[in-house]
């Protein structure tokens, strides 16, 4: 596998582009990355080949000591591939993963996920909360086709700080202790983010932002629900990032949660086609040798 630099990642760029919507993600890191903004520390890009790559993926630098774990696994991957058959030649290169180790598969295209969970059972790992047809539903939001929110009367936007990182990973569903260092960071380093406050300083609605250009972590706390601050933080989210040149955010959603999906309608959120890219995770456990 090829390193990449910061000048051939901006030389991907234009084929990124090309490749909506499987390559959403992939495209807003590399583009963090190339503008020195919103990084992962600790991660490299990686290709099959270069120019004409098949397979771009971010994946840990062995033992970095930048590493900031996310919550689910020790090593987050991250992977865009042209075709399916293209990844399954690349993730069976010894160069390509190191399988000694827990990997989270995140953001895997449907159309490629089969792929990963073959290569992890021949492995002799299969990921038991992997569940076919329950991949997230990706919407794509623009302040174009979003309906703006007012605040209500006594509620004001503020800014979230990483004194905030406790609370945040403690209402979030799936919030643990080891969220928190990758909470802190984000907040620490002022990633996006969009708040709503109480005239007393209470942070009552929000959402986050993530190194892959997603929205993450919303949250409208149960006593001032159904007041609108749901499309009111997204809006203005999604303002704070085309001002930042990111002209779309993205968000995901799993298909049964029912009251996600109906806010994300009622804000007027674009849903990307199933057929055209579903939003998959799937996690390898290597298998213990005496």
């Amino acid at each position: 596998m090829i390193i990449t630099t910061d000048e051939q990642l901006k030389d991907l760029l234009p084929s990124l582009t090309q490749h909506h919507s499987k390559s959403w993600q992939l495209e807003a890191m590399v583009r963090n990355r190339v503008n020195g903004r919103w990084r992962w520390p600790g991660t490299e890009f990686v290709v099959d080949k270069f120019p004409d790559y098949s397979v771009l993926m971010c994946r840990p630098v062995k033992d970095s000591p930048e590493y900031i774990p996310w919550p689910h696994a020790t090593n987050i991957v991250t992977i865009f591939a042209k075709t399916p058959e293209t990844l399954d030649a690349v993730i069976r290169r010894d160069d390509c993963l190191d399988w000694t180790r827990p990997i989270m598969f995140l953001g895997v295209d449907t159309g490629c996920v089969h792929v990963i969970k073959k290569r992890c059972e021949e492995l002799g790992s299969r990921d038991p909360n992997w569940k076919e047809d329950e991949y997230g539903i990706l919407y794509l939001l623009h302040a174009s086709h979003l309906a703006k929110s007012d605040l209500p009367e006594g509620l004001q936007f503020g800014e979230i700080t990483e004194n905030h990182a406790q609370q945040i990973c403690g209402e979030w569903k799936y919030g643990t202790a080891e969220s928190l260092p990758f909470s802190r960071y984000i907040l620490r380093n002022r990633f996006p983010s969009s708040g709503v406050f109480t005239q007393d300083g209470r942070l009552v609605a929000y959402i986050l932002y993530r190194f892959d250009g997603m929205m993450f972590s919303g949250f409208v706390h149960p006593d001032v629900r159904r007041l609108g601050l749901f499309q009111a933080v997204n809006y203005n989210m999604v303002e704070k990032l085309a001002s930042s040149g990111q002209d779309v955010g993205l968000l995901t959603v799993e298909p049964f949660n029912a009251g996600s999906l109906a806010s994300n309608a009622k804000l007027g959120a674009k849903k990307v086609d199933p057929n055209d890219y579903g939003h998959e995770c799937y996690k390898f456990t290597p298998v213990l040798k005496f």
